[in-house]
């Protein structure tokens, strides 16, 4: 089913906002992106949790729970498969930084088509590659999914000049962080791994899921020497579930080792 771009703004369907509105002019705001299946938003109780606490975590004025959680209940309706996109601006204000005079935040919602690779992807694996960029330190906002994502546009139009599907990125420190738009996770000497999000990147739903069915997954600053001949890896975000890497930075990996955590990542998409 292919379809045009669907939208509401603060639950009435509309493609436009104002022109001083502060997610347009400071990515001041935050967002969440969810998958729809059978008319219905996967993880909606936890996607809506974040977007409350990273609003409250931004100092967000306060949004409408009720009139979003019937925006998602109308744009999700009837839908096979989609990706619903949920925003939240601090709203209208001056020309400054100051948020003096935004009172009242911005709820925008929009649905999208969901990308037709996925499945192949999920099945097949896919070859991740290292970007040259590097992503800067910021504990004030890391894990935070923050509508300021100019550091991951600059890694997505490295990555559409590349073969790879998708590439793994460290911090100014040399520490392995994300990809470009999911979390990692590696297999190493019988072990699993992932990032510590604690100064850098994106603390996905999906990874918070992972983790809290696998306890014994081991969490740090690892540097990018710390990839070398892994046995496998996995890519992970709440619109992917868990893809495997059956290529790392040319080294070929064995998928069927990620096969226990996509059987688990089934079982805990809802």
């Amino acid at each position: 089913m292919v379809f045009m771009v669907v939208s509401f703004v603060d639950g009435q369907e509309n493609s436009a906002i104002s022109i001083d509105d502060r997610g347009l002019a400071y990515g001041d705001g935050c967002f969440t992106t969810a998958l729809v299946t059978h008319g219905e938003v996967m993880m909606r109780t936890q996607h809506i949790n974040r977007l409350v606490q990273q609003s409250q975590q931004l100092g967000l004025p306060k949004f409408d729970l009720a009139l979003l959680t019937e925006t998602l209940d109308k744009i999700s309706a009837g839908i096979e498969l989609a990706i619903v996109k949920v925003m939240i601006t601090c709203g209208s204000g001056g020309r400054g930084y100051s948020r003096l005079g935004a009172e009242q935040a911005k709820v925008i919602v929009s649905l999208h088509d969901y990308p037709k690779f996925y499945p192949q992807w999920q099945q097949h694996g896919i070859d991740v590659g290292v970007s040259e960029q590097k992503l800067g330190i910021n504990p004030m906002l890391a894990g935070l999914k923050h509508l300021n994502r100019l550091e991951q546009v600059l890694l997505r139009a490295e990555l559409d000049k590349r073969l790879e599907d998708d590439l793994v990125v460290s911090d100014l420190n040399g520490h392995v962080i994300e990809c470009c738009s999911a979390n990692v996770f590696w297999l190493k000497a019988g072990i699993w791994y992932t990032p510590l999000l604690t100064t850098s990147g994106v603390a996905g739903l999906m990874r918070e899921k992972i983790l809290l069915n696998n306890t014994d997954i081991q969490q740090g600053n690892f540097p990018l020497s710390s990839l070398d001949n892994i046995d496998a890896m996995f890519i992970s975000n709440a619109i992917l579930g868990i893809v495997p890497a059956r290529i790392f930075n040319g080294q070929q990996l064995d998928i069927s080792l990620v096969n226990s955590m996509q059987k688990q990542c089934v079982n805990i998409e809802n």
